[in-house]
């Protein structure tokens, strides 16, 4: 049964053009505990409802001038009053084609006179307890829909600020290398002893820096929404993330076996993005052996699930979660980072469907796992 509403909250609306029977439905409502409003015509009905907010209408059908069923067609007409649920109320038109009528305005359901009062109470009872939990769930998808905007736009000046910062930081560290660029040549390389060992710091410092604005962009943008619709190679987006670490590839002599790995639904850059921090990772955790790399795919129920095995140092089992972290650097690692590279990588994933993981492997090393629908066009 309804609880007893304010005044201020949507109200029965009562409409038949006979005074006893408005006191009898009104009655026959009143333990429900609601508030009622009685017109006394079709018209009366439409002006109470331009003002007046209404949870269920009973209605009569028999009303000289505009008639039950004008007057539900009017209701549903209106956007401010369509969605409110009508029960129809008659002394006669018991025939089929009578109550289908009713039906088809809109009524949810069709009673004839005289009415048993507990019935006509339960009837009107379940319509407004249904319209006010439609009401109630409407409320909250419209809160929702307000919070999502809002995280819309603040991710999207969360966005537009890490551009700015990134561009205004890296400005002022760029000088400073510079400088010391400067430095050293005006001293024509003489530098020496704790001199050398000071710019070298320097130097690090500023690399170090430099690469941590980067993160933090990438991190940030990572954020955002992926592109929606967005499919891509993975086989060229690990060719493109090896392109970009030819460098360390050369000097470590790292040996990277490929396998076919498909298509995906996610961006491009995403992918380059994983492929180069993790392949990164491996190259830069390796230990006193030269690099060894495996990257393969599977599929299953319509998901591809990448992993990128390594033969290097390896992760604790209890770091293998915690390496996923913000500024997290497991193990004591001293190889050089900012400890935002899986935490990309995450979020990269995350934000495309899928899920990505780290497992141990038995002999050495750790395998980096990661799913992600697989693309139609595949």
């Amino acid at each position: 049964m309804a609880t007893a509403l304010a005044p201020h909250e949507p109200a029965l609306l009562l409409v038949d053009d006979v005074d006893d029977n408005l006191v009898a439905v009104d009655a026959a409502l009143a333990p429900l505990g609601h508030r009622t409003i009685r017109a006394r015509s079709g018209p009366e009905a439409l002006r109470q409802l331009l003002t007046e907010d209404v949870a269920v209408i009973v209605l009569d059908v028999q009303m000289p001038g505009m008639d039950g069923f004008a007057t539900a067609a009017a209701i549903k007409q209106r956007e401010r009053s369509r969605e409110i649920p009508i029960l129809f109320l008659t002394a006669i038109d018991r025939e089929p084609h009578h109550q289908l009528k009713g039906l088809e305005t809109g009524a949810v359901d069709y009673l004839f006179k005289p009415v048993d009062p507990e019935l006509l109470r339960a009837k009107v009872g379940v319509f407004l307890e249904l319209q006010l939990k439609t009401r109630e769930l409407r409320s909250q998808g419209d809160a929702l829909a307000r919070r999502t905007a809002a995280l819309q736009r603040s991710n999207e000046d969360l966005e537009e600020f890490c551009y700015i910062a990134s561009h205004d930081l890296q400005e002022p560290l760029r000088a400073v290398a510079g400088y010391l660029e400067l430095l050293v040549d005006e001293l024509g390389g003489a530098l020496e002893g704790e001199a050398a060992e000071w710019v070298a710091r320097a130097r690090s410092a500023v690399s170090r820096s430099s690469n941590q604005i980067d993160d933090l962009l990438a991190y940030a943008r990572a954020g955002t929404d992926s592109p929606t619709g967005a499919t891509a190679s993975l086989d060229e987006a690990v060719t493109d993330a090896l392109h970009q670490l030819d460098r360390s590839v050369l000097t470590t002599g790292a040996a990277i076996e490929v396998g076919s790995l498909g298509r995906a639904s996610a961006a491009l850059t995403d992918l380059i993005h994983v492929f180069q921090n993790l392949i990164g990772n491996a190259i830069k955790y390796a230990g006193s052996q030269a690099p060894q790399l495996h990257i393969s795919a599977s599929r299953s129920d319509g998901l591809i699930e990448v992993a990128v095995r390594d033969r290097g140092v390896g992760v604790d089992e209890d770091d293998l979660e915690r390496a996923f972290g913000r500024f997290e650097r497991v193990g004591g690692q001293p190889a050089p980072g900012t400890g935002l590279g899986l935490a990309v990588c995450r979020r990269l994933v995350e934000r495309s469907g899928g899920r990505i993981w780290m497992e141990r492997n038995g002999e050495a090393g750790v395998t980096v796992r990661f799913t992600l629908p697989e693309a139609d066009d595949a």
